[in-house]
């Protein structure tokens, strides 16, 4: 976090108009959070606004603990979608080859056209959670500490995890799935 993200914090704690230089300054990241999984701007308007109305009301609980100020927010904007899933029953990944390019590369693809499709078909084989999980860390770029964050678990948990869910992965992209 930076020292300037810091002072506006500790404004908006005791000031909720002086929040608006934390909205301005993730809106747009939390926004292409949301929008990559609801696949649909005006819901991810809606719910990357609920995501800033819900963080500006808990901002006094707001607890830096050594992890970016955005990592709180993804949490948040995370349990917005999960809520709205829930009540939709149904779950988006949308993904472009920019942002599996790693993954890809993770898992032993040389990225061709054919191995997205792999990687796509293997991803929807994903249960839930495993799949957010790699959405975090590869599409949108968390540390594992971050990661661990949002997801309410340790640093060391998150590797663990990560790890588990590229050996499923790999299973069912190897020539025998």
């Amino acid at each position: 976090m930076t020292p300037q993200e810091e002072v506006h914090i500790a404004r908006a704690k005791s000031d909720p108009e002086a929040f608006a230089p934390l909205y301005e300054l993730h809106f747009a990241t939390i926004f292409r959070f949301i929008l990559r999984r609801a696949n649909d701007r005006e819901l991810a308007a809606d719910l990357t606004q609920q995501t800033f109305l819900k963080a500006m009301l808990s901002l006094s609980r707001y607890e830096p603990r050594g992890l970016p100020f955005r990592a709180w927010l993804y949490r948040i904007a995370l349990n917005e979608l999960k809520m709205y899933w829930r009540k939709r029953r149904e779950v988006v990944i949308d993904m472009s080859y920019a942002e599996v390019r790693g993954l890809s590369e993770e898992v032993g693809l040389p990225g061709q056209d054919e191995d997205m499709r792999r990687l796509a078909m293997a991803l929807s084989k994903l249960k839930e959670d495993a799949a957010r999980l790699i959405e975090l860390r590869y599409m949108d770029g968390m540390s594992f500490a971050e990661l661990g964050s949002v997801l309410g678990i340790g640093e060391d948990a998150a590797k663990m995890r990560t790890h588990r869910v590229l050996a499923t992965l790999r299973t069912y992209l190897s020539p025998r799935a």
